[in-house]
């Protein structure tokens, strides 16, 4: 036998004894203790083998165990976050609920006593240098839709006009009793501060020692105290913030309908013209920041316009004298018209610096309007716009009151002759 046929023999000798050696076969697996080993021969012995679960790998399948997961997962830490910040969510709202009962007695401004209610502050407590601050400033008071007045009769007219008060800052308590028999139960905050911080934001050089900030008014909401004449005046580029208060107040003391402020006048509710206005502001309908284009949509069709010009010049006080300025309107002195005649009537003034603009003089010729002069004498070129104001104004109150009385005697004639 050759070599290579020896090799093939032992070969399949060791192959035999291999597969039919148990301790060989299964050697490898005997770490891992199987209950019972099966061998392949023994067929006699019978096995029952429990049949696995066959895992489905879908990708769908595990995606949807996933999110399932998710979801349990979330579900749990949100139980947990609730149950550990459930005392801290308690403390808040016990703090919310404190608050507002805080803040509903700060509204009530009469306690069970009738004695008004107020929160006396500190020096340079936050809260009233946050809230003066804005009222300083233009865009900040006109965001916040608020205004400052200053003197107990400011606030008094404003609470006759039914205007919305928000906040008291005063000093002493006297200043606060002359306003006390005006004051709403509720909606208002009182501070009493010393009277050196007033003073240190106040506009003018004594502080009256009280200030008061209202809401807004809205020129239609204002509640007029008697009935206006049908006369408006239309304000045009008046600069200075005295002379648009003086014609302010002219305007309300004469029982003018209303005042239209053109784009060019000075801020309405600019702390000077409310000072020097005296309340106007809460008396009469003002509408400002109007142009142009929107200024005659305001004005009746019927009404006669005038232009208190004071470089117009007359030379006979009883004729019309023909304009030398553009657009030829003619003038006559402001006791030159029978007011009492006219249904409606437009005043326009405009600013001593600026003087009356070429949209006044247009709008007047568009409606057949007359400029009036004021005669002076002693050389004087010129009266103050407010003062030019109240003197055509108040003459056209008086034909107005004279013709009125005349048409009431007549009445009154007639009703005694018939009896």
């Amino acid at each position: 036998m050759s070599f290579h046929g020896l090799y093939k023999v032992l070969q399949t000798f060791a192959h035999t004894t291999r597969v039919h050696s148990p301790a060989r076969f299964y050697g490898r697996w005997a770490h891992r203790k199987p209950a019972k080993v099966l061998l392949p021969y023994d067929t006699d012995n019978p096995t029952r083998l429990k049949k696995e679960e066959i895992i489905d790998l879908d990708p769908g399948t595990v995606d949807k165990f996933a999110q399932n997961e998710t979801k349990t997962q979330v579900t749990a830490k949100k139980h947990v976050i609730d149950h550990e910040q459930i005392k801290e969510l308690k403390a808040k709202r016990e703090k919310k609920i404190a608050n507002l009962k805080q803040t509903v007695n700060q509204m009530k401004v009469f306690d069970e006593n009738n004695e008004i209610i107020f929160e006396k502050c500190k020096d340079n407590d936050g809260r009233i240098s946050t809230l003066l601050v804005k009222m300083k400033s233009k865009k900040e008071r006109t965001k916040a839709g608020m205004v400052l007045v200053e003197g107990w009769r400011m606030i008094a007219d404003g609470l006759l006009a039914k205007c919305s008060l928000k906040y008291i800052i005063f000093s002493q308590k006297e200043d606060l009793n002359h306003i006390q028999p005006f004051l709403p139960k509720t909606g208002v905050k009182i501070f009493k501060v010393p009277y050196r911080e007033i003073q240190l934001w106040s506009n003018v050089e004594t502080s009256p020692g009280i200030l008061g900030i209202f809401e807004t008014p809205k020129s239609d909401t204002i509640n007029r105290q008697s009935r206006p004449f049908p006369v408006q005046i239309i304000c045009d580029n008046i600069r200075v913030p005295g002379n648009l208060g003086a014609i302010l107040r002219a305007a309300a003391g004469m029982g003018c309908d209303n005042v239209l402020l053109s784009k060019g006048c000075v801020d309405y509710w600019d702390p000077k013209v409310v000072r020097s206005a005296a309340g106007a502001h809460f008396r009469l309908p003002v509408y400002y920041g109007l142009d142009w284009d929107s200024i005659p949509q305001l004005i009746p069709e019927y009404s006669s316009i005038f232009i208190a010009d004071s470089n117009a010049k007359v030379n006979d006080e009883t004729e019309l004298s023909q304009a030398e300025e553009p657009y030829d309107i003619p003038v006559l002195p402001y006791y030159g018209i029978e007011y009492s005649t006219l249904k409606n009537i437009t005043l326009i003034v405009g600013g001593e610096t600026e003087g009356i603009s070429d949209d006044s003089y247009r709008f007047a010729a568009s409606r057949n309007g007359l400029r009036l002069n004021i005669p002076l004498q002693n050389g004087v070129d010129s009266l103050n716009t407010g003062m030019a104001t109240a003197v055509i104004a108040f003459e056209i109150k008086k034909q107005l009151l004279q013709a009125w009385s005349k048409i009431k005697s007549q009445k009154e004639d007639k009703i005694l002759q018939g009896t």
